[in-house]
């Protein structure tokens, strides 16, 4: 079981629909959870009379945080199947913690959307979905929970998943594998239910192995590296910089941005020495002499295939702090490692989360919880990229007093 490729994993759905409780199982059924670990949090249940929460409250002890039995932060718990090493990451439903939720999202590889089969499709799981899909994941597995407290009726099962697919296909998932779990009773979550027996398809970690894939480094890619900072070492220059995309060798003509000099790579430096080349997700750092210039937020790449100073570009944003974007006004943007300032030239429109549609075009504003479509025209010289083909330079936060006060992926742009 060693040496398994790692899946990141978005576990999202509305509030109350069972997340932690499917996340308490898959640790549990999967061994993930030491026998010392279990008799405490044993020890823990009979101590608080909550044994209804048992599996949810594996992941609440791992997290060391508990609300009114409500699991509140974003946590990252890995187990193993067969196939994959899986990183869990769990976002509550709850509205006030949609920015987390787009903060663990942003590293997923693919979502788990819970769906109660007693409740069905409720507000936040429009939300989370769309969210999801806003964030570029592509890869999703629909469990169907609480198949207990509906008798694990396949009529049930057969309504709620309709539904669902209709709301999945509206926003440009295909085909997407559905499977009837009871998170709690342990149906057709890593064991294969006997109160099922009508359901011939796989259980959700076979569907999980066979769905969902591990990312692909993306070396293929144009060169693209993110300057953390400039030092001084020994004498030289050292540039900082995080790898994106594409890879970078010793001897390679690079080009500065925004500036827009140029210079050649002597050396590529890392914590276990000298190396000739480095690759998406590497932190290095490379001797160019002839860039003098180089600040934090600035981007390398090759001259034949350049990143560009943008002019203006349109974007997704979803607000998630009690703030307010308004057309004209001057906000900060960091995107990589780059802090700009930035026009909002137009707010295009608004979108409801929940009915996926244009809910009101050229509005004044944008309120905590919206989500909407608007031009920026950056103040200051800026490097960014298109979402769908540079997601590493195509998401960003806008950031105020309080920290981050919304989100956006760049869905189109004008070069300088």
């Amino acid at each position: 079981m060693s040496g398994l490729a790692n899946v990141n994993l978005v576990v999202i759905g509305h509030k109350d629909h069972g997340k932690s409780t499917l996340i308490g199982r898959l640790l549990y059924d999967s061994k993930a959870i030491s026998e010392l670990k279990l008799r405490e949090i044993m020890e823990e249940l009979k101590r608080t009379g909550r044994k209804e929460f048992e599996f949810a409250f594996i992941l609440d002890s791992l997290e060391e945080e508990r609300a009114g039995g409500l699991t509140i932060d974003i946590m990252q718990t890995p187990f193993k199947s067969e196939k994959y090493s899986y990183t869990i990451i769990d976002c509550p439903g709850h509205r006030e913690f949609i920015r987390k939720m787009l903060t663990g999202a942003s590293k997923a590889d693919g979502a788990i959307l819970v769906v109660s089969a007693k409740e069905g499709i409720e507000d936040q799981t429009r939300q989370h979905l769309f969210l999801a899909r806003m964030l570029g994941i592509k890869q999703l597995v629909i469990a169907v929970n609480k198949m207990d407290l509906v008798g694990y009726s396949e009529e049930v099962f057969r309504e709620v998943s309709d539904k669902i697919r209709e709301v999945s296909r509206s926003l440009g998932y295909g085909d997407v594998p559905i499977v009837p779990v009871s998170a709690f009773q342990g149906d057709n979550v890593i064991k294969r239910s006997n109160r099922m027996r009508w359901y011939k398809g796989k259980t959700l970690i076979e569907t999980l192995d066979s769905t969902v894939t591990p990312p692909k480094p993306p070396v293929e890619k144009p060169l693209r590296c993110s300057v953390q900072d400039v030092y001084e070492v020994e004498g030289e220059r050292v540039i900082a910089c995080k790898v994106e995309t594409g890879v970078i060798k010793v001897g390679d003509e690079v080009l500065h941005m925004p500036p827009g000099d140029m210079g050649v790579v002597e050396k590529i430096l890392t914590p276990l020495g000298e190396e000739q080349m480095a690759e998406p997700g590497e932190s290095v750092g490379i001797v160019v002499k002839e860039l003098r210039s180089v600040k934090r937020g600035d981007v390398i790449s090759h001259p034949e295939n350049p990143i560009k100073r943008v002019k203006e570009f349109t974007a997704e944003l979803v607000v998630f702090l009690d703030t307010e974007i308004r057309e004209d006004e001057t906000v900060t943007i960091r995107v990589g490692t780059a802090e700009r300032r930035c026009k909002v030239v137009k707010i295009l429109e608004k979108i409801d989360p929940v009915s996926l549609t244009v809910e009101e075009r050229s509005p004044e504003s944008l309120l905590e919880g919206d989500v909407g479509k608007v031009l920026l025209k950056p103040l200051e010289p800026l490097c960014l990229e298109v979402y769908s083909e540079f997601p590493e330079l195509g998401r960003f936060v806008i950031v105020g007093g309080r920290g981050a006060e919304a989100a956006g992926i760049v869905l189109e742009k004008e070069d300088a």
